[in-house]
């Protein structure tokens, strides 16, 4: 792209505030390509940004089409999702194509590197995944924080469990929490049961095929938990209803530290605690799969299309609760 482009993104002042610039594109830098940002979704974790402020643009759950390639990266015209870790590429784990552990992370994209809620982005070469021709852009992003972290530890869950898992409880109906209830079901786990304080949340889970949990009092219930929610109670209520020898899946995340207090229910317990963090780029195949089968019903069950220019009313809708799953989009509806 020789032509001088502007580009309008959106910076976090702190405190909810969310303000606009627009600026003239410099020279993309070697090793980097340039997209038009598409997709990009919003994000629980974005909450801790708009609420502290955030150096760089944020916005990490991105697709978008190149306009500007690079040696050794898709064509320009190609759709690709943003990988977030910006791995070493070097290491270990790089060299396995296990880019999520990378012992040298550089950070994330959104977070340390200009992330999506803008017009174009430049993004490492080692950072973009190209789309699959019949996945539409508002279902590929899904392929990220949605699909990909919840089918990654339903995976890492599946290792503990001789036999696979027969028997899930997903507490916290949020979007991940949704997400994992979407991919359980196509992975094919028989039992998918589901709690969330609100019932709305709830329902979506119902919606999506689930079973609606009961009873989170009595032990020795369930195989495996996927804690999505990150909050005590939910974390405790896991501790309580797995069985022995079953696996809980610390996905939730918040501020407060992830305890495990020496209750005697704990202590007497003989069970796994896996804590996982996005995932590896050998999962790429089978999560565009996963997404085949189930992405359109979890997209049309907590998906909502907004713009840039209301980035920060739709935060507000976000937080309030009024959307579960909101995205930006550029394209005409």
């Amino acid at each position: 792209m020789t032509d001088a482009i502007s580009n309008t993104s959106a910076h976090f002042e702190g405190n909810g505030v969310v303000s606009f610039s627009t600026e003239t594109l410099r020279a993309i830098r070697p090793g980097h390509v340039r997209i038009r940002v598409d997709v990009c979704a919003l994000c629980g974790s974005d909450k801790r940004l708009l609420a502290s402020g955030a150096a760089v643009v944020p916005g990490h759950e991105v697709v978008g089409t190149i306009v500007e390639s690079a040696p050794d990266a898709p064509s320009e015209g190609t759709r690709v999702v943003v990988y977030i870790p910006v791995s070493c590429g070097e290491c270990k784990a790089c060299l396995e194509q296990q880019n999520n552990r990378c012992y040298n992370l550089e950070g994330l994209m959104g977070w340390q590197f200009d992330g999506g809620f803008a017009e174009y982005m430049d993004v490492p070469v080692r950072c973009v995944i190209p789309v699959p021709d019949d996945i539409p852009s508002d279902v590929a992003v899904l392929a990220l924080d949605t699909f990909g972290t919840a089918a990654h530890a339903l995976r890492l869950g599946e290792r503990t469990q001789p036999g696979g898992i027969q028997n899930l409880l997903v507490i916290g109906c949020g979007p991940l929490g949704l997400g994992v209830v979407a991919v359980a079901l196509a992975m094919g786990i028989p039992t998918v049961h589901a709690w969330d304080p609100n019932e709305a949340r709830l329902g979506l889970a119902e919606k999506l095929g689930a079973t609606r949990a009961t009873d989170l009092e009595t032990v020795n219930q369930y195989q495996v938990i996927a804690e999505a929610s990150g909050a005590d109670p939910a974390r405790a209520a896991a501790q309580n209803v797995v069985e022995p020898g079953g696996a809980i899946l610390a996905l939730g995340e918040s501020n407060e530290p992830y305890l495990m207090p020496a209750t005697p229910r704990w202590r007497r317990t003989d069970c796994f605690t896996v804590r996982s963090f996005y995932f590896p780029k050998t999962e790429v195949a089978d999560n565009w799969g996963l997404l085949r089968s189930h992405g359109a019903t979890l997209r049309d069950t907590i998906m909502t299309p907004t713009r840039l220019e209301d980035l920060e009313e739709t935060f507000t809708k976000f937080l309030d609760g009024d959307f579960v799953k909101p995205y930006i989009t550029h394209e005409e509806n």
